[in-house]
């Protein structure tokens, strides 16, 4: 083993690991899509999802340098976030298919802007981009809140590369 093969060895352990950690921290399970303006969609499964402010409502979520959906972010205006529900983990396979096939047989309604937005969805906000900003491998979208809905439904959560539920204590 060469000193580089050592090195990119030691950095791929030390990624995972990272990765793995990361895994610690339960987060919701979003899918956060978008329309361009010639009408192409595109959407991806997200758990870099947050709040930023409550005056003006803003969000935010990341998107990877290498997803084969940037390109339609890139030219869209809008974007939208579905909180997936419990109910709904049916859906994750059909959401992780190929980019071209993703939406297929999926239920979904055109939100604010022609984003998609996932029917029955435990929350929704849809938003106008604020800016778009490169941090690292990813570019991180800060949104304006447009419009949001929430339902009854309980939310899909996600720990340690298992989906779940949140049990909260009475």
């Amino acid at each position: 083993m060469t000193p580089t093969d050592a090195r990119s060895s030691v950095a791929e352990d030390q990624a995972r690991e990272y990765r793995h950690a990361l895994g610690r921290f339960p987060t919701g399970v979003a899918f956060v899509a978008a329309r361009a303006p010639d009408g192409e969609a595109a959407g991806l499964l997200i758990n870099s999802f947050t709040s930023v402010s409550l005056s003006p409502p803003m969000v935010l979520w990341c998107l990877g340098l290498k997803a084969s959906s940037r390109p339609v972010f890139a030219r869209a205006t809008s974007f939208a976030v579905s909180i997936l529900s419990q109910d709904q983990k049916s859906l994750l396979n059909d959401l992780s298919r190929p980019l071209e096939q993703r939406l297929n047989g999926v239920p979904i309604r055109d939100g604010w802007g022609g984003a998609p937005v996932i029917e029955n969805a435990a929350a929704v906000f849809e938003c106008s981009v604020a800016t778009v900003t490169l941090a690292g491998d990813h570019e991180v979208y800060l949104g304006h809140v447009e419009h949001f809905s929430r339902g009854d439904n309980a939310p899909l959560a996600y720990l340690a590369g298992q989906y779940g539920r949140v049990q909260i204590a009475a």
